[in-house]
């Protein structure tokens, strides 16, 4: 990893977190109050919603329970049955089976340490089956055009990760896996796409690298719940290490950075929803980082009114405001203003040419999960209807 690459991601992770953290300072006496809750009518259905449980199960009978999503982005809408139980002392496992609309499926087994070290640390481990059979890959960097072909991806994965509240609103974690990668098909030569005919083979495409993967993260939050929340603000930084053991691929880091404030107005109905994301790939060759894991920009977390996938390069930039306003004690109202770039040096990511996003949604939540997001979007390639299932869990 270059001293020069490794400085200029600290600096920029540094000004994330300092625009951020004033942010946070400045409106510390905003007015916290959570939105007044109507009458609770148990005929209705969203007064019916229940928090799910920690594995993001919306349970049907004390271990039986639905999932939603957790595949990978782009697979579309997706559920499946879990089957869960935990423990008088808190230990906790959870086996489950989720099926998209577009064929997308995953298997995963999970166990939760009980709490340990005065009750402010858990350990997560999983075993986990992905497939993909049909992703879009688009030419890398910010001005791909609007040309896709598709390609399969199968992901196995083994991990452990410990997650520890160290304070209040200050919490680490940390770990470790082995993740073995397949991917077939994304020819970028086919007859029927000489528009792509000029795109180099893609890093990585072809490869069944199987990497070691360690990181390490910390955050400041104050937010009520990672999944959803109305207040507080986040401050989080993560670094990630990559090594083949197999193919012999070469090794990469990535550093990424995350900052959000999030404003209460008229008295907590509404909030006030900015925040800004930036991956910065730590290797030596541009070509070290396979495409299947460089960051992108695209689909429903990402750039809305784009697909999945639209934009990927070694280094993106992200940047986000939303206003919601609560007509319901479990829905709320959106507009969306969203603006990106990816590029394969880290001074490109400048904030001209951005690809820009703006739309308005509903969004269907609990008091701490978002559940069912709703959005009409638009932006360089025209308009863009999204829905989005979750329900917490990974």
């Amino acid at each position: 990893m270059h001293a020069g690459m490794f400085m200029t991601s600290v600096r920029v992770i540094s000004f994330l977190i300092l625009v951020a953290g004033c942010a946070a300072k400045a409106l510390a006496q905003a007015p916290t109050q959570p939105a007044p809750e109507p009458p609770k009518d148990p005929t209705k259905l969203l007064d019916r919603i229940k928090e799910p449980d920690q594995g993001g199960g919306l349970h049907l009978t004390k271990h039986w329970a639905v999932v939603f999503g957790g595949i990978k982005t782009g697979s579309g809408i997706a559920l499946g049955p879990a089957f869960s139980h935990k423990w008088d002392d808190g230990t906790y496992s959870q086996i489950k089976a989720v099926y998209s609309v577009k064929k997308f499926s995953v298997v995963q087994a999970r166990y939760d340490t009980r709490n340990f070290w005065g009750d402010r640390a858990s350990i997560v481990s999983r075993i986990r089956w992905q497939d993909a059979p049909t992703l879009k890959v688009f030419r890398l960097g910010p001005d791909a055009p609007n040309l896709s072909v598709d390609y399969a991806e199968r992901k196995t994965e083994g991990s452990a990760q410990l997650r520890m509240q160290v304070a209040p609103r200050l919490r680490i974690g940390a770990g470790f896996g082995l993740e073995k990668y397949e991917t077939s098909g994304g020819r970028i030569d086919l007859a029927e796409r000489q528009s792509l005919s000029e795109v180099p083979p893609l890093p990585g495409l072809g490869t069944n690298p199987w990497y070691t993967h360690a990181y390490f993260s910390a955050a400041m939050d104050s937010r009520t719940s990672p999944n959803y929340s109305r207040s507080g603000h986040l401050l989080e930084g993560t670094i990630r290490s990559f090594n083949d053991v197999r193919d012999g691929q070469d090794p990469f880091g990535r550093v990424e950075g995350a900052a959000q404030q999030l404003i209460p107005t008229h008295g907590g109905r509404g909030v006030i929803d900015v925040s800004a994301q930036a991956w910065l790939s730590l290797s030596d060759d541009l070509r070290s980082v396979p495409f299947f894991l460089m960051p992108t920009l695209g689909g429903s977390d990402f750039l809305r009114a784009y697909p999945s996938y639209r934009f990927r390069d070694r280094h993106a930039l992200f940047f986000r405001g939303e206003y919601r306003w609560a007509i319901h004690r479990s829905l709320d109202i959106a507009g969306l203003l969203a603006a990106g770039k990816v590029a394969s040096r880290v001074k490109g990511l400048s904030l001209s040419n951005m690809a820009e996003s703006m739309g308005a949604g509903i969004r269907v939540h609990t008091e701490t999960s978002s559940l069912v997001d709703l959005d009409v979007s638009h932006g360089r390639d025209g308009f863009k209807f999204s829905i989005g299932f979750t329900s917490g869990g990974s």
